[in-house]
Parts: structure tokens; C-alpha cells; sequence
């Protein structure tokens, strides 16, 4: 028999066995942290997409029906030829005059003192900037996504979230309220005053969110990290922000509000803001007695800069074209501007209301400009569509648009009609004949831009509201691209939803919100979608579309969801939906897959809660 050996193990081996061990556990920990970091990475390359310099899905010079990945019936529309000129020719002002005056100067002169040499080639050579760097992308305000998504699980997921604050009345962020999402050019990152590790990122996606607490809000895209301390403004924010189209570090942006200066004097001024210092450069505005509604002179329109000069309307009734000479040294790192003449554009009109009643026509711009080459499209209070020559500041023509406007116009090219047309979306206000009491109509038009022409008209039965707050198209349209070329998406508040009693008839209307597609060629409803009173819209719809040019509708309401369509269906699907537990009036942006918006810091029943930025990503 063999003798069993004991087998005895020395100090040493054991050493050797923990350090076994421990390189094991390291190489896994490594090995899982590269992963986290390969997906954090990968995560990022999906947001790492080119300029959007040429076509957006849909676009480009082709035409046809039921190709690839097109709906059946649907016409892609084609792009101007950019070499040819293209002039304005309507002249009917609808009993509209307009004025011009330079600075505080005494004498209103009835034109421009000089040729302002504002045009643009085309919309996208506005920017070389990556992103959304104002409301509506680019001047014709016809995206509020950049780049193209990847949608497999129809899913919205939440990514991370930040509490934002109060300021008196208002929190969160209001109407407009559209977060910036830009990709710095990497010669501008070090000049920035970003955090170190930013500096150094330059695949970083920055969020830039002005509030309603006073506040501009900065986070990175991806993690949610703060790239910046908050830079305090002291005044609601209300409306969207826009950066220097040059990429140089220079944000804009308005009070909401108006409040009291030194003098006891009620104003409201628009900031620069100096994105290297994070501090406020220089402001201007104040009571502008030029203005028919001096009395009321905020900005809730988000401007275009052009040539270094800015184009900023104010509710006041007053489009201010100011000269900025901006210096900007990146080597040094330094940032100004030194802004020249303010020339002043105002108009006036019958029945216009100069003493805030509300039985009149209100003087005021809350819808931001849209431009093409050099002609200005922008609707007024009053409730009209106004172009005008932004070389000579000459109203050229004026359409009637039935009732106070503040959603932004929206400009679509048609190379194959050889024009360009404009969309445009009404509010209520107004007691209409023969509908129930307290029902009016929300109009929307198509316009030839270039003549002035309504192509088509239709309206909408909304609610009118109390005169503090109006119902109808508040937000403002989406002129569709892709497979879904042939629509025009309208988001409705306080829309009239039928009553029908048992014989069929309409009995009455109930308070609700209602998503409306409208075919572009004659203004026909494809779909619409009605949803109950506390879902109502005022956030502008978006949209983010593949490669393919599949159609994805996100529609934000004020019962506080984010919805999820499949809008290249055909039947409008919903696909999933989020509940944010407060009210949603901010339009939200989107760069690839994620989206960011905030809320107001009230749920839909009223009672206060915290006010949110969120940034969502579609799966």
C-alpha cells in the first residue's frame, strides 16, 4: 500500500496566489472599464456627425413618388438654383406702412440711410457650426434636429436630468425655450470657458439652456456633466438663444420681462454674452419710445446674425438691426463687441392698438424672422405676415393672416415651381359666427414668399381664450422632409375636439390638443390626433429622421409627456411615451439620437413642482 504524502504549501505560495488573483480581478476591472469606456466613446460617435452642408433626407435635386424608402404618393421637392436671382414681387401692404429711424435721432427717415448688405446665398451657408445653434436650425427655421438618428427600438429612454429654479412667478423654461446644442470647432475649445477636460474633448456636445429662473444652464450632451458654472442673467429668460454663426464664442439672448431700472422706469434689454469669460458683455434695449407699444419692449423673438450684424425683434413692434463689430482674438483668448448703429424698423397699421387694448390689433413681434437672401419674413401680433428688404428696410408686402401670430414662418424651397413658399400658423382670438360661444378659428396659410400669394387657407376651430392666454398655433410647423415630404405638421392648444350627440351632429366642443397633418399641396388633413385638455401643445413639434428618411415625431404636451410617433406609417403610431410629471412649453432639440427640453415647474393640475432639463434618447 502506498503511503499517502501530505503535501504542505510555503508562505511564498500563497503570496504568489494573491498575486495570481489580484492580476486576474485587475484584468477583468480593466477589461469592464474599457468597455464602459468604449460605449461611452461609441455612444459619442454616434452624435460625431457631418455638417449638415448639403441635403437633409428627402432633399436633394430628385423628384419622383414610391422610391426607397419613400411613402407611396409622396414628392420630394428640389432645391433652388442658388445662381439665379430671385425677387420679391408682391407689393399689397393690407394698409401696412412702415418707418425707419437711426439710433435716438429725431428725424424718422422713410428708408434705410444706407444699404445694409444683408443677404444670405442660402440657408445652409449660414453656419459651418455643428448642431442647433438657434431656433429652427438656420434661417428658415425648418429643423429643430441636427444630423440624422438611428431608430431601431422605437423607445425613449431618459439619459440624465438636472433640476434648474425659480425666479418671482416663473421656473423651469418656458415658451419658446429651445436648448442650443452645438459641436465647437476644436481651434475655438481652448478659448472657451469650459472646464479643463472639455477643452481638451473636442468630440463634446455643449447644451446651452437659457431658463425662466434667470439663468443660462451648460451641460455636456453625453453624461450630463456641468461644463460650466450657470451664468445668472437676472431676468426671465423666455425664448430660444442664438450663437454667433461664425463660430466665435458669443451668445444672444432676451428678457422675457420687462423690470425696473434705477429710475423706477420699466425696461427689458437683450445680452451678449461672452462665452470665454461666462459673463454678460454687453446689453442693449431699455424703453424705446420709437415703439407704438413703448410701454412693453421684451424680446421673446430669437435672432439671425448676418454680416456680424443682428437682426432682433422685440415686442415692442420694433425689429432692431444692430451692428456688432466683433473682434475676437482666439489666440489670446479674448472676445468683444462694439456695437455701431441700431437701425430701427417699425410699422403701423388700422385698428393697431398704441395703448394695450385688447379690443385692437397689438404691435409686437414674438415669432423670430426667417430669410431668404435678403428678404425678411416675420409675423406680427397684429396678425400679419410681413416681408420686407433687409438692404432697405422698405415693407414690400403684407398678408392678413386672421388673428395674432406668434409661431415662427416657415420657408420651403420648390426648385420644380421655381419659388419659395412660406408656411404660417394662427392663434385665436376672435368670437367666430356661427360656432358656440367662446370658439374661434386658427388659420393656417401657404404663401408664395416671392409673390405675396396665399396658395391655400384652412381653419381651425380652437378656443378664445380669456384674452390673457390664446388658444390655436402657438407652436410652430414642420414642414416635412423624407418619407413624409408631402406634410405639414401643426401642433394645436385649446383645440375645439367635437361633440357629437346621437344624431350625429356636432352638439359642442371640448377644450383639448390636437396634432394635424396637412398635405403641403392643398392644405388636405392626412391625420390628425386629438388628445384631452390637459395635453394640449405649445411645444413645436419635432422631428428626426434616418438615413432612410423614416420620420419620427416627438411631441412634447402640457400634461407633461414627450410622445413618440412613427410618422412615416402613414397612420401615425404610437411607439412609446414619457411622463415628466410637469408641464412641457419648451420646444425641444436634437443631435442624432437625443433630444433635450425642460419643464415648467408645474404639473398639469397647477401645483408647483420641480422644474427639469431632461435629455432623452430615442432607441
Amino acid at each position: 500500500m502506498r503511503r499517502k504524502t501530505r503535501r504542505t504549501f510555503q508562505p511564498r505560495f500563497f503570496l504568489f496566489l494573491a498575486l495570481f488573483i489580484a492580476l486576474v480581478v485587475g484584468v477583468v476591472l480593466l477589461s469592464s472599464a474599457g468597455v464602459d469606456y468604449y460605449q461611452e466613446r461609441k455612444q459619442q460617435s454616434e452624435l460625431d456627425l457631418p455638417v449638415a452642408a448639403s441635403a437633409s433626407p428627402g432633399e436633394g435635386n430628385v423628384t419622383g413618388t414610391g422610391s426607397e424608402g419613400q411613402a407611396p404618393g409622396v414628392v420630394r421637392k428640389t432645391r433652388l438654383d442658388m445662381s439665379k436671382s430671385y425677387l420679391v414681387t408682391g407689393s399689397d401692404r393690407d394698409g401696412l406702412e412702415s418707418s425707419v429711424r437711426v439710433n435716438n435721432e429725431d428725424k424718422v427717415r422713410e428708408q434705410a440711410p444706407r444699404e445694409m448688405g444683408l443677404s444670405l446665398i442660402n440657408k445652409d451657408v449660414y453656419t459651418d457650426l455643428t448642431g442647433v445653434i438657434t431656433f429652427g436650425s438656420n434661417p428658415y427655421r425648418d429643423s429643430f434636429a441636427f444630423g440624422t438618428a438611428t431608430v431601431t427600438l422605437k423607445t425613449l429612454q431618459i439619459t440624465w436630468q438636472s433640476i434648474i429654479g425659480k425666479l418671482g412667478d416663473y421656473a423651469g423654461t418656458s415658451w419658446t425655450g429651445q436648448p442650443l446644442l452645438v459641436k465647437w470647432k476644436p481651434e475655438i475649445l481652448p478659448t472657451l470657458g469650459v472646464g479643463d477636460v472639455y477643452k481638451a474633448t473636442e468630440d463634446f456636445i455643449e447644451v446651452i439652456y437659457p431658463a425662466a429662473d434667470g439663468n443660462i444652464y451648460f451641460f455636456d450632451l453625453l453624461t450630463g456633466g456641468q461644463t460650466r458654472q450657470p451664468i445668472p442673467v437676472g431676468v426671465s429668460l423666455f425664448g430660444t438663444a442664438s450663437l454667433d454663426p461664425d463660430g466665435r464664442p458669443m451668445l444672444y439672448v432676451g428678457a422675457g420681462l420687462m423690470k425696473k431700472n434705477a429710475r423706477g422706469t420699466e425696461v427689458s434689454y437683450y445680452y451678449a454674452v461672452n462665452l470665454i469669460t461666462n459673463q454678460v458683455e454687453y446689453e442693449f434695449g431699455g424703453r424705446d419710445y420709437f415703439a407704438f407699444r413703448s410701454k412693453w419692449n421684451a424680446f421673446d423673438a430669437c435672432p439671425l446674425i448676418i454680416n456680424d450684424t443682428l437682426i432682433q425683434p422685440s415686442e415692442g413692434g420694433i425689429i432692431y438691426f444692430v451692428s456688432l463689430r466683433t473682434k475676437y482674438d482666439p489666440e489670446k483668448g479674448t472676445i468683444s463687441i462694439n456695437p455701431g448703429d441700431r437701425v430701427k424698423y417699425r410699422y403701423t397699421g388700422p385698428n393697431y392698438n398704441t395703448n394695450d387694448n385688447a379690443a385692437k390689433k397689438w404691435y409686437g413681434f414674438e415669432s423670430s424672422p426667417a430669410i431668404f437672401r435678403n428678404y425678411l419674413f416675420i409675423t406680427d401680433n397684429g396678425g400679419h405676415l410681413q416681408c420686407i428688404d433687409t438692404n432697405t428696410l422698405k415693407l414690400l408686402y403684407a398678408v392678413d393672416l386672421g388673428g395674432d401670430t406668434d409661431a415662427t414662418p416657415v420657408l420651403e424651397e420648390d426648385g420644380a415651381a421655381g419659388t419659395l413658399f412660406v408656411y404660417t400658423a394662427s392663434q385665436t382670438n376672435v368670437q367666430a359666427d356661427g360656432l358656440p360661444a367662446g370658439w374661434g378659428y386658427a388659420t393656417l396659410k401657404k404663401i408664395n414668399a416671392l409673390t405675396g400669394q396665399v396658395v391655400w387657407s384652412k381653419d381651425r376651430i380652437s378656443y378664445v381664450g380669456n384674452g390673457s392666454y390664446k388658444s390655436g398655433c402657438r407652436a410652430t410647423p414642420h414642414v416635412g422632409r423624407g418619407n413624409i415630404s408631402n406634410l405639414l405638421i401643426c401642433a394645436f392648444s385649446g383645440a375645439g375636439i367635437p361633440v357629437v350627440d346621437e344624431s350625429g351632429a356636432v352638439s359642442s366642443y371640448t377644450y383639448g390638443g390636437r396634432l394635424v397633418a396637412f398635405d403641403k399641396a392643398d392644405g388636405t388633413v392626412i391625420w390628425s390626433i386629438e388628445t384631452d385638455g390637459s395635453a394640449d401643445y405649445v411645444s413645436s413639434p419635432l422631428v428626426i429622421y434616418t438615413d432612410r428618411g423614416d420620420a419620427y415625431l416627438i411631441a412634447c404636451d402640457r400634461s407633461g409627456r414627450v410622445n413618440l410617433y412613427d410618422a412615416s406609417t402613414g397612420g401615425m403610431a404610437l411607439c412609446s411615451f414619457l411622463d415628466l410629471g410637469a408641464r412641457i412649453d419648451s420646444t425641444p432639440a436634437a443631435f442624432g439620437n437625443y433630444l433635450v427640453v425642460g419643464t415648467t415647474g408645474k404639473a398639469p393640475d397647477g401645483t408647483e413642482t420641480s422644474p427639469m432639463i431632461y435629455c432623452i434618447k430615442v432607441e
